[in-house]
């Protein structure tokens, strides 16, 4: 079992039962006052980037990307199709938090992450 996937279960274990997850949402290319969406069961916030990987010049100019809900199980995919001899590579990151999917990245160790989900039940029991 690897580490997210262990983080994910403890998520859901500690999550409270009936609460919604709170994404941001915009469709490509609208991404500059995007709304506000209740998940669903089994879902988490996802932030997808879209690139033009066959064309390394441009690829940092064109950079597409949407916010929405995903279900758990899609989470990390890749996809990438070929239009026109442009190759755009889709790729999907998830996380797991209220609206954490926003433009401001942050970053956590994995020691941290731990420690604060094992805080997290700790109150939720007691």
């Amino acid at each position: 079992m690897n580490s997210y996937s262990l983080m994910i279960v403890v998520l859901l274990l500690c999550s409270n039962v009936g609460h919604a997850m709170d994404c941001y949402k915009c469709d490509y290319g609208a991404c500059l006052f995007p709304s506000v969406t209740s998940c669903q069961f089994g879902q988490v916030c996802m932030t997808q980037t879209a690139s033009t990987s066959s064309l390394p010049l441009v690829s940092d100019l064109v950079t597409l990307r949407r916010k929405d809900c995903l279900s758990i199980l899609a989470c990390g995919s890749e996809a990438s199709d070929t239009y026109l001899g442009v190759t755009v590579k889709a790729t999907r990151t998830c996380c797991y938090s209220n609206l954490c999917n926003s433009a401001i990245k942050t970053s956590m160790s994995a020691v941290t992450s731990v420690a604060l989900l094992v805080a997290l039940c700790f109150t939720k029991l007691f």
